[in-house]
């Protein structure tokens, strides 16, 4: 879902094409990108989904806390990462030392892969404190995400966890 979700606020972004709003289906932010991109779901390694749950955990944790809501998603990320099985001990060792954005922005190695922990990041919070705000602020310049790109990573984020 984050490869999918990034990859169509990246498209949207590169072609100048309006922000996602809530009232698009959201099936048309979902749909997995295309082979050769970067972002399509075999190009997502164990390691780059342990990075994705990092960020949103890290994004999360940005306000001194990590809420039901938030945990939810993490644990979503977590099943669609494939590492259910190893989560509890993984998810103790980040939440009580999450990453900072300077850790999860020296882990990235492509631009897509920065596209995509960004994407991940937003997509664990609602960023409604000035703590949450401020990471993904920092974040996105430590990844080189203009503040354009960012907008459409937010609009996609909102798209999906706007109830329909």
């Amino acid at each position: 879902m984050i490869g999918g979700l990034a990859y169509k606020a990246y498209q949207n972004y590169q072609q100048g094409r309006p922000l996602l709003t809530g009232g698009q289906p959201q099936q048309q932010a979902l749909l997995a990108a295309p082979e050769g991109t970067g972002y399509e779901p075999g190009a997502v390694t164990n390691e780059r989904a342990a990075l994705l749950v990092r960020a949103m955990i890290a994004a999360a944790a940005a306000d001194g806390r990590i809420d039901e809501k938030e945990q939810q998603k993490i644990l979503g990320g977590l099943r669609q990462a494939g590492l259910a099985g190893a989560a509890e001990q993984f998810l103790a060792q980040e939440i009580s030392n999450p990453a900072t954005v300077d850790d999860l922005a020296n882990a990235v190695s492509s631009p897509e892969e920065g596209v995509q922990v960004y994407t991940a990041a937003r997509i664990a919070v609602e960023p409604d404190t000035e703590e949450e705000h401020e990471f993904l602020v920092a974040l996105a310049d430590r990844l080189g995400i203009d503040g354009d790109l960012a907008a459409h990573i937010d609009a996609a984020a909102r798209s999906v966890s706007t109830p329909r």
